[in-house]
């Protein structure tokens, strides 16, 4: 059953003064602390290996806390068994990028749209911290970035985070999912958690340079088992996934499962 929506002390369309209060110093934070990070992660490898975590997690959630955004997770425990995994969030906005460096899991592996590679102190601190680009216009190079992906959680036990939609759902809702991360987990039989992310879109609209205060809450629902799913049948497994993230979400317009 779908769980409860989130609940917040503040109104559905909260306050943007805190945010524009504290925005020069977010993106001092967001740049510069990024670009210390890539430092370090090149000169210690084992900060590169795990030790980044706790910074991370800090890196995302001091933003948040500057802009009045408070963060409910529920389920996290689920990313805690041994084991890699593939983890699928809903892409609603820009803000995603510190709601899931605050939520990062044990081990991460992100994989990110190569155009960040070009943002100052974000694009070094992924690559030194072995995070994956993705290049949306090159097919096989998106197929290598997703059979390096398959090796780290085979061989590294990694969780991986990947946004099936494929990019921020430009009018609300849920988008149609896309199949690479659906083919990679029936390929290596590796078990995918939907983490499913509300609030985002009000804290943060399409298009806003400013967050609203308010509450995004996160659940991780249960894991689902791929062993024996095959590539023939991937795409209606993506359809049952799809379905479970609409118990909590809308549909985008002009998507599957809009009215």
């Amino acid at each position: 059953m779908p769980s409860p929506q989130p609940t917040s002390s503040a109104p559905e369309r909260g306050s943007v003064w805190r945010s524009l209060l504290f925005f020069l110093p977010i993106v001092l934070w967001t740049l510069g602390t990024a670009g210390a990070v890539a430092i370090v992660a090149v000169l210690w490898p084992r900060f590169r290996r795990g030790g980044f975590l706790p910074w991370a997690r800090l890196w995302g959630r001091l933003p948040l806390a500057l802009c009045g955004v408070r963060l409910e997770v529920h389920g996290a425990e689920r990313l805690e068994a041994p084991g890699g995994r593939i983890v699928l969030f809903n892409h609603a906005s820009l803000l995603d990028i510190y709601v899931l460096a605050a939520t990062l899991p044990r081990n991460p592996v992100v994989l990110y749209k190569k155009e960040f590679s070009r943002v100052p102190g974000l694009g070094p601190a992924l690559r030194s911290l072995g995070m994956i680009p993705v290049d949306r216009s090159d097919h096989q190079a998106a197929v290598r970035s997703l059979a390096e992906a398959g090796r780290r959680i085979r061989d590294e036990q990694a969780n991986c985070l990947m946004a099936p939609e494929g990019t921020r759902s430009r009018l609300g809702g849920l988008q149609n999912f896309k199949l690479g991360a659906f083919h990679l987990a029936a390929e290596h039989g590796i078990p995918l958690v939907p983490m499913i992310a509300r609030g985002v879109e009000r804290a943060m609209p399409m298009g806003a340079l400013l967050v609203r205060s308010g509450t995004v809450r996160i659940d991780f629902l249960e894991p689902i088992t791929t062993t024996g799913w095959t590539k023939d049948d991937v795409r209606e497994h993506a359809r049952d996934v799809r379905r479970q993230f609409l118990e909590y979400l809308d549909p985008a317009p002009g998507c599957e499962g809009a009215a």
